[in-house]
């Protein structure tokens, strides 16, 4: 496919949302962080707007690469996360965890990556399980155990938020590839049961499995009057969210940039938004988030293959998770779980690994089956559209 009809075929509108998100969340990043070093006002801005342009740069290359490549690829993409997983595990823990590779010009964050990578391997797996008819418990363990492995990683780095990811993106493909109602909905049970035996029985006989400062997260939302940092970050997201009123307060006279947020940069930019932009400005901003997710819902249904309408899910439930937490947590209805704003959260890690899963979704989207567009639609039963999926011929490996 040449540049012509690559160009023809992207979806502008998914583009154009993006893009002003990146640009939101940058004006907001250097609001946030003008007094954050002394001398060097825009140092945050400036690397910021480095990480987004390496970050569509990433988007860019994985929009024109053909996704059929990475089958043969898999066992090359998983074995590498594995490996990065593993490796980042020897290097010194910092703020209490062991997530970053340090490099020459950047910090390098696997689990960051292993969203991509991990939903592009997973897409695979659960698209053989449905061609050779194996559907229900028998497809979604098959899927778990594939994703134990980076899961378990993740989880003791320790990393929860992003293990959370992990789980949902998991979920979003078994989901969309025909998954049982019943079968979620005992999932369902079996994680809220997972929850309090970690929150409330293991810690009751003296075998936490979470760490003190990873329980006080979780639980810090549900007393936020407690005076723990989680509740205080909570607080005081709130606070500049409601002092934003209608318009906002503009930038440079706000409480974030008054450094009275912690993590304003990162896990709470949404209350930089709310506070200098208002309800107006948080308005745009969840608007911009629904046509991100519509606009890459629709692709799902009309992907030429199984895989490629797996790993556009994958990205759907990428970005819902991490928007619905992450505002969450900034609403002070979600624990604060570090889980990054996609497109707008300070970082090169989540910036790239983000746009790369948007330019996967329009890789996708540029080579969907046109006389497959009309045939189908999201609000189309997932079942339906895997049965209908199966009758087309099957790639070649």
């Amino acid at each position: 496919m040449n540049v012509t009809a690559i160009l023809r075929r992207v979806d502008w509108l998914l583009v154009t949302a993006v893009l002003l998100l990146l640009y939101i969340g940058e004006r907001a990043v250097k609001a946030a962080t003008v007094n954050d070093l002394v001398g060097d006002p825009g140092f945050f801005d400036r690397r910021h707007i480095i990480y987004i342009i390496a970050g569509l740069g990433f988007a860019s290359v994985a929009a024109v690469i053909d996704p059929r490549i990475y089958r043969r690829l898999f066992w090359f993409i998983y074995g590498s996360t594995i490996g990065l997983l593993i490796i980042v595990l020897g290097f010194s823990a910092a703020r209490g965890s062991q997530r970053w590779i340090p490099l020459p010009f950047f910090t390098l964050q696997p689990s960051e990556v292993g969203k991509v990578t991990m939903l592009v391997c997973l897409s695979i797996i659960v698209a053989d399980c449905v061609r050779r008819g194996i559907t229900g418990w028998s497809m979604a363990i098959r899927a778990a155990l594939l994703m134990l492995p980076p899961f378990a990683l993740v989880f003791i780095q320790p990393d929860l938020g992003t293990s959370i990811v992990y789980v949902a993106i998991t979920l979003t493909i078994l989901v969309v590839a025909g998954l049982p109602g019943r079968n979620v909905a005992i999932l369902g049970a079996a994680g809220i049961g997972l929850v309090i035996l970690v929150l409330g029985i293991l810690p009751t006989i003296g075998a936490p499995l979470l760490r003190p400062y990873q329980s006080e997260r979780i639980t810090a939302f549900l007393d936020p009057q407690g005076g723990s940092p989680a509740a205080y970050q909570s607080e005081q997201s709130k606070i500049a969210i409601g002092s934003g009123g209608l318009a906002g307060r503009g930038q440079g006279i706000s409480q974030t940039a008054g450094n009275f947020l912690p993590e304003h940069h990162t896990d709470f930019v949404f209350a930089v938004v709310g506070e200098n932009r208002g309800f107006v400005g948080s308005a745009v901003v969840l608007l911009l988030y629904l046509l991100v997710l519509w606009r890459i819902g629709r692709i799902v249904p009309r992907a030429r293959n199984l895989e490629e309408a797996f790993i556009a899910a994958g990205v759907f439930g990428l970005v819902m998770t991490q928007v619905a937490v992450n505002i969450g947590m900034n609403l002070g209805i979600a624990p604060t779980t570090g889980i990054p704003l996609p497109f707008m959260t300070y970082g090169g890690s989540n910036t790239i690994t983000n746009l790369t899963a948007v330019g996967l979704a329009i890789a996708v989207g540029i080579r969907q089956e046109r006389a497959e567009s009309t045939a189908l639609g999201w609000q189309e039963r997932p079942r339906r559209y895997v049965q209908k999926a199966l009758q087309a011929p099957t790639d070649a490996a």
